[in-house]
């Protein structure tokens, strides 16, 4: 990935990165952020299509690799 595709993601995506991560669901997310899972889901298919990905494991493997998340 190109550090101009991994500065794209969005504080708010690398924050959703970070609780999917941990096992969060977008429900759970939402209420941990006090947004509703429809824009949790938004923020993760954005990401996704920055990151080139089409599942929700494969987003978190990358943002891994890729050093968007810890």
């Amino acid at each position: 990935m190109t550090s101009a595709v991994t500065s794209a993601v969005t504080p708010r995506e690398r924050e959703i990165i970070g609780w999917m991560a941990q096992g969060k669901t977008a429900a759970e997310i939402g209420t941990i952020l006090g947004i509703s899972p429809i824009t949790v889901n938004t923020h993760i298919a954005n990401a996704k299509a920055k990151l080139g990905v089409f599942k929700e494991t494969a987003l978190v493997a990358a943002a891994l690799r890729n050093g968007i998340i810890r």
